[in-house]
């Protein structure tokens, strides 16, 4: 396996070309930041269709593939491991906030993105606006008389022909809700919706068109969950679709929802695409039925691979577990993390190399009922990825060197042990891109 090489693997004038751009990018920051702050006027400048664009268009298909049967060997607990006495302690002596108002000192290195940010801006503020001018409350007459299995399964029909990946319904609960938007939920039900990110400008993370993918799936997904709360309305249920910003742990929700597990990387692993795929909600007081936690045994892949940890450029991700408000979760290191990933177009490699996302898990199962091993581990075509700071190749076994002006950029103070927003900080919504 170790000669397997990746069919995304750039040659040497296209690594020429990703590193020109990264400074290009760097030497424009100044101008470009400054045009990033004004991205929220950008939604009226047109835009050729997504349909038009393959290398920004989802994919928009249902995740119907049947799963295979997980190995005893691999097995864990359905979702993730949770002590709810301590999540009931954690909500309340360090309630949560969003985290662009808790950590308002990110701004800096976060305005690096701003080529991606500012050409990505009108699809993604113009389906934010789409969003935030519909309506929250039902339709004038009475809700559709249905039973809860009923109405579960007619909310998904309506979710394939919007062509979303795949959908889940839990319970409301105020503990994911940052402080900032309490009492903004319409009712006791959550729908998570899911979208696929493109499959090829994944692959070749980290970039311009991957980070570009990523920020289009966003607004494809934020029209598709409007969508489905004008259907819910129309059925005489209250409905509000929060927006792909976020106020409240989606993450959370959707493995209460059995849409995947919490991989080491910290992202959400759906057994399909792994984490290559953008999560949105939606609350309601339809009384719909209740999905259930999974164990896809995404959790025993990664203690078996354990690639993203060797191979995150600046070792931000631990190899074990620890109880985090309650939470048995890979913690990561922020503070190192968020820097890079700000300044080299969206970084990911932790997406890029997990083979949940490479290969779905259907894949790595058979691989590893066949011979005990994790797919594409050790080879270029898993693992390999190109470096926009230099324009080199790295393969397994190599990392780059970071420089400490990436990892601690000038005058960014980052507190991890904060718990409270600093008191100067605006009480508008930052926009994360």
């Amino acid at each position: 396996m170790g000669s397997m090489a990746s069919p995304y693997r750039r040659g040497p004038l296209r690594r020429r070309l990703l590193a020109l751009t990264h400074r290009l990018s760097t030497v424009l920051h100044p101008l470009g930041s400054r045009i990033r702050q004004h991205r929220k006027h950008l939604w009226w400048v047109p835009m050729l269709p997504v349909r038009w664009l393959p290398s920004l268009r989802s994919p928009g298909r249902p995740w119907d593939e049947p799963l295979q049967p997980v190995p005893a060997r691999l097995r864990t607990a359905a979702g993730v491991g949770l002590d709810p006495v301590k999540q009931a302690a954690a909500a309340v002596d360090t309630p949560l906030h969003d985290f662009f108002k808790l950590y308002p000192e990110v701004a800096g290195p976060m305005s690096h993105m701003w080529l991606a940010s500012v050409t990505s801006a009108p699809r993604v503020q113009a389906a934010a606006r789409r969003r935030a001018r519909r309506p929250t409350s039902g339709s004038t007459h009475l809700p559709t008389r249905a039973e809860p299995t009923e109405l579960r399964n007619r909310l998904q029909a309506e979710a394939r022909r919007l062509g979303l990946s795949a959908i889940g319904v839990t319970a409301h609960d105020q503990k994911y809700t940052f402080e900032e938007y309490r009492g903004r939920a319409v009712g006791d039900r959550v729908v998570i919706g899911v979208l696929e990110q493109n499959y090829p400008s994944t692959q070749r993370v980290p970039s311009l068109t991957s980070e570009r993918a990523a920020l289009n799936t966003y607004a494809q997904l934020e029209d598709r969950m409007s969508g489905l709360a004008d259907w819910l309305r129309a059925q005489g249920y209250a409905a509000r679709a929060e927006g792909y910003i976020g106020e409240s742990l989606y993450i959370a929700y959707a493995v209460q929802a059995g849409l995947g597990q919490l991989g080491l990387n910290g992202q959400l692993l759906t057994p399909h695409a792994g984490s290559r795929c953008r999560l949105h909600v939606l609350t309601t007081d339809a009384p719909l039925e209740l999905d259930q936690p999974v164990d896809y045994g995404i959790e025993g892949v990664c203690d078996e691979c354990q690639i993203c940890v060797r191979r995150c450029p600046v070792g931000a991700i631990p190899k074990t577990r620890s109880e985090h408000r309650g939470v048995m979760k890979a913690k990561l290191n922020t503070k190192r993390c968020l820097p890079l990933m700000a300044q080299t177009a969206g970084c990911s490699i932790c997406m890029k190399v997990c083979p949940v996302q490479r290969y779905g898990m259907n894949a790595v199962i058979e691989e590893f009922d066949r011979t005990g091993t994790v797919l594409g581990k050790d080879t270029d075509d898993l693992e390999g990825f190109d470096w926009p700071l230099d324009g080199a190749h790295y393969g397994p076994g190599e990392r780059p060197a970071v420089p400490a002006r990436v990892i601690n950029p000038p005058g960014f103070a980052f507190d991890p042990k904060r718990t409270i927003p600093p008191a100067h900080v605006e009480q508008h919504m930052p926009e994360r891109w």
